[in-house]
């Protein structure tokens, strides 16, 4: 019943709408017509040099309204601004690839733009401007000398390197490379340019390979029957990314390698500068390789690329020593021997450690290794250098008991500067005064220690010292009477030293001192 009531409801409702229609009316007065729209255009515009947004220039793409309806986007008609190109601000950066020259400074347009670089270091870009002044700022003893004063005028949308090459008899001087900064890397692809800066190589050829190939079956990147000679580079190339193997050989020689980087990973994307500097330190290889990638600079060693230590034996009650190393990266105690026979006062260099490497250095007091006198750790990584003294007492219930030194090395010869640095390895002797003073100085109450209350096992780092004649005196603390005296010291520059303060043996009644010269280290006796 109530589906019945419904419908009649909705029938009586449709009939009673219908009876209501009645006829169409009239047609309404037209309205006038509107105005007509303001079209909206778009136009491209060269952006000059020097605009406040766009400093190098380029293309922009405004749009807006045509308010004055003359079909022109005028200037003040433009609502937005699209950059379609902008040249980018010019970028420098620099790499200290002089062998023997100093720590540096490099200032741009009379700013300091880096400072304290040491040689083999590099930075990544910087924004410039398009002339500039760069000064490269030689820090020496005494006041400092600039060896480059180079004017650069760089371009919009360029990146330059300066690399610092020669020795300073040379003198040193700038290499100057530049590359479009907007070439885009293809998808895949890494790009690098390598550089022969290390004027202690001749001509070369390089060879980036699959790790292992037959380099006599290979092709060099300069190409056949172009070698690379000191200052040449390769140009940027694009190589896919991957796993390659480095190779540096003499020209027309692929069996002589001067360089290995073994199997290095090169990823997509990298844009590298690769530069050959000459090898300063541990290893037979001639060059290694600092590679720039636009914000750092890191070397790549040599696979083969040791480190090295240089051993001294100042335990006066010792007999003569072993060293042995025991690998910590394996369970086993290796025990290898590094060193033999190395009697009280004797020095020399363990200079091929396997690097990187993670080791306990013990020091045995008798010919078959059993008794271990003491123990040290010994961490080091491709090209470190380190000094390693072995000094105290033996004899139980002496103090100090036998004890290492362990000294930073740095045998680098810089030819403006002599590199010295004093130690206090004498036992039996409490605080001492150094002196380092002109030659034939007269140390009394007018002159003061150049380093006063230096305790057993101190040193004063790595000094810096300028050419000249000098006296090396030590005497007690607070005292001017002379324990030790080494007079008339000679330095011309390049020399690297250490002096160390030893215990007197045999009919000596004072402490004596034992001088290194790195430049003349015998190689430690082996077995």
């Amino acid at each position: 019943m109530k589906k019945q009531v419904y419908l009649a409801t909705v029938v009586s409702a449709a009939i009673f709408l219908a009876a209501c229609e009645g006829d169409d009316g009239l047609n309404g007065t037209n309205g006038a017509d509107g105005t007509d729209g303001i079209n909206s255009l778009v136009a491209t515009r060269d952006i000059p040099k020097g605009d406040a947004v766009c400093l190098g220039g380029g293309l922009a793409l405004d749009s807006g309204l045509d308010t004055n309806r003359n079909d022109i986007l005028d200037p003040d008609e433009v609502t937005a601004t699209e950059l379609l190109e902008c040249a980018a601000t010019p970028t420098l950066r620099a790499l200290h690839a002089s062998p023997d020259a100093p720590t540096v400074n490099i200032w741009v347009n009379g700013a300091p733009a880096l400072t304290g670089v040491d040689y083999g270091q590099g930075s990544g870009f910087v924004p410039v401007v398009e002339e500039n002044n760069v000064q490269v700022e030689a820090i020496v003893p005494g006041g400092n000398l600039v060896v480059i004063d180079a004017d650069l005028s760089l371009d919009y949308s360029t990146e330059t390197t300066v690399i610092a090459i020669d020795d300073v008899f040379g003198p040193v001087r700038p290499l100057v490379l530049t590359n479009a900064s907007d070439s885009r890397i293809t998808e895949g692809y890494f790009r690098a340019q390598v550089v022969h800066a290390a004027q202690g190589a001749p001509e070369v050829d390089i060879f980036v390979t699959a790790f292992g190939a037959d380099l006599g079956a290979s092709a060099p990147i300069n190409g056949a029957d172009t070698a690379v000679f000191f200052e040449d580079d390769t140009g940027q190339l694009e190589v896919p990314a991957g796993d390659y193997q480095i190779r540096i050989t003499l020209d027309d020689a692929p069996a002589s390698v001067v360089y290995d980087s073994g199997e290095i990973s090169l990823p997509a994307g990298a844009d590298l500068m690769i530069v050959a500097v000459d090898n300063t330190g541990p290893g037979d290889s001639a060059v290694q390789l600092v590679v720039l990638d636009g914000t750092t600079a890191s070397t790549l060693y040599d696979t083969n690329t040791p480190a090295s230590a240089v051993a001294v034996h100042l335990s006066p009650d010792a007999p003569a020593v072993d060293i042995l190393a025991d690998d910590n990266s394996t369970a086993a105690v290796e025990a290898i021997k590094l060193v033999e026979n190395v009697s009280f006062t004797d020095f020399c260099d363990i200079n091929s450690v396997p690097a990187p490497g993670d080791y306990t250095i013990n020091v045995a007091l008798n010919s078959d290794n059993s008794a271990i006198a003491t123990s040290f750790p010994l961490n080091v990584l491709q090209g470190d250098e380190a000094t390693a003294i072995v000094t105290g007492f033996a004899t139980g219930g002496l103090t100090p008991a036998i004890t290492p030194i362990a000294l930073p090395g740095n045998t680098r010869s810089v030819i403006t500067e002599t590199k010295l640095r004093i130690t206090h390895a004498s036992p039996s002797t409490g605080l001492v005064d150094l002196y380092l003073v002109p030659a034939g100085t007269v140390i009394d109450d007018t002159v003061d220690a150049t380093f006063a209350d230096v305790p057993f096992g101190a040193d004063t780092t790595q000094l810096s010292i300028a050419a000249g004649d000098y006296d090396a005196v030590v005497t007690g603390a607070g005292s001017k009477t002379p324990v030790i005296s080494l007079p008339g010291l000679q330095f011309t520059g390049g020399e690297v030293l250490d002096v160390i303060a030893r215990d007197p043996e045999g009919a000596e009644t004072a402490p004596q001192a034992v001088v290194i010269n790195y430049a003349t280290v015998p190689v430690c006796p082996t077995p």
